[in-house]
């Protein structure tokens, strides 16, 4: 069976509230480790930059749909706020996910006062914290709400029993693959060990 373009966002969508909902939980679990936060923090910015890049397909779905149409009116005052942090999308392009090069212009350093201090951006944890359950929120609602549309789409999505696993497994082999690369750099040049404060 073909998915119609809905079910393939509905599915998108999906797999971000799944992703959404543990970074919360992470979030909230060690609320008092400001690393954590802080890189978790701008994981969320990533993601709920692309969860208002897949929302953008769902206007031209409503056209034609009076029930995706009913169910943006229900999601509609979450979407607002979402939407109201319009630096969003260009911090994610240049500081989060692109290493601070903007390609919005010719590939030079992300100038942080356009895309940061004085973006249109999130800036407190809380906030983004609250902008990552909205969208937790809108995607429940479409999935609850197009709950046949939804079940269809899952059927498609293939069955794996193995586990498969690649690279390193334990943190004894971490630390042994960083011995080693420590080795061989400090071998190379013995300032390096100093610099690095090993």
């Amino acid at each position: 069976m073909a998915l119609s373009k809905f079910q393939e966002s509905l599915l998108v969508i999906s797999a971000m509230k799944t992703i959404m909902e543990n970074d919360l939980r992470v979030f909230k679990r060690y609320i008092h480790d400001d690393d954590l936060k802080y890189a978790l923090n701008n994981k969320m910015l990533i993601d709920i930059c692309s969860f208002l890049n897949e929302w953008k397909r769902f206007n031209t779905y409503a056209r034609d749909n009076e029930r995706i149409r009913e169910t943006m009116k229900v999601t509609a005052p979450a979407i607002k706020r979402l939407k109201s942090w319009k630096g969003i999308e260009g911090m994610r392009n240049t500081m989060l996910a692109h290493g601070h090069r903007d390609d919005n212009d010719n590939g030079k350093l992300t100038c942080l006062n356009k895309r940061y201090f004085e973006a249109e951006v999130p800036t407190t944890y809380a906030e983004v914290m609250l902008l990552s359950e909205y969208c937790v929120y809108v995607i429940s609602a479409f999935i609850c709400r197009h709950k046949e549309e939804h079940t269809a789409a899952l059927v498609t999505i293939p069955k794996f029993e193995v586990e498969v696993k690649r690279g390193i497994e334990t943190l004894g082999e971490f630390d042994a693959a960083v011995k080693d690369l420590q080795r061989h750099m400090f071998e190379l040049d013995q300032s390096l060990k100093q610099g690095f404060g090993v």
